[in-house]
C-alpha cells in the first residue's frame, strides 16, 4: 500500500513539474500571463489529486474485476482526461479579449490535462508488482 501511494505522489509531482515548466514556456514564449485564470497551486493540486484518484480508481477496478479491470480502468481513465477539457473549452475570458487571445489559453491549459494521464503511465511500470 505504501508502495501505491509512493507511486500516486510521485507521478503528480511529475505532472505537476511538467505542466510548470510546460506553461512557463508558453507564457514566456507569447509573453502571456495566465498566472490570475490558473494559479501554479492549482496545477500541482490538480495534478496531485488526478493522480492519487487514478491510483485508487485502478486499485478497486483490478482488485474486483481482474479479468478487465486494467482495460475498464485504461478506457475511463483516458475517457475522464478527454472530458475534462469541456472546462477549458467552456471558459470565457472576462472583459476585453480577442479570439485569438482565447485560442492561445486552449493551447496553454489543454495539453496539461493529459500530463497526469502521460506520467501515471510512464511511471507505472516501476511500480509494478512482477
Amino acid at each position: 500500500m505504501v508502495k501505491k501511494i509512493i507511486f500516486a505522489v510521485s507521478s503528480g509531482l511529475l505532472a505537476g513539474v511538467v505542466s510548470y515548466f510546460y506553461g512557463d514556456m508558453i507564457q514566456t514564449q507569447l509573453v502571456e500571463d495566465y498566472s490570475k485564470e490558473v494559479p501554479t497551486m492549482a496545477i500541482f493540486i490538480s495534478c496531485l489529486i488526478g493522480t492519487i484518484l487514478a491510483t485508487v480508481g485502478h486499485w478497486l477496478f483490478t482488485k474486483f474485476i481482474p479479468k478487465f479491470g486494467e482495460v475498464i480502468f485504461g478506457i475511463l481513465f483516458a475517457g475522464l482526461t478527454t472530458a475534462s477539457l469541456i472546462g477549458v473549452l467552456g471558459f470565457v475570458f472576462k472583459g476585453e479579449t480577442t479570439e485569438a487571445h482565447q485560442y492561445i489559453f486552449y493551447c496553454y491549459a489543454m495539453p496539461m490535462h493529459f500530463f497526469p494521464f502521460l506520467a501515471w503511465y510512464s511511471l507505472k511500470p516501476l511500480f509494478e508488482n512482477k
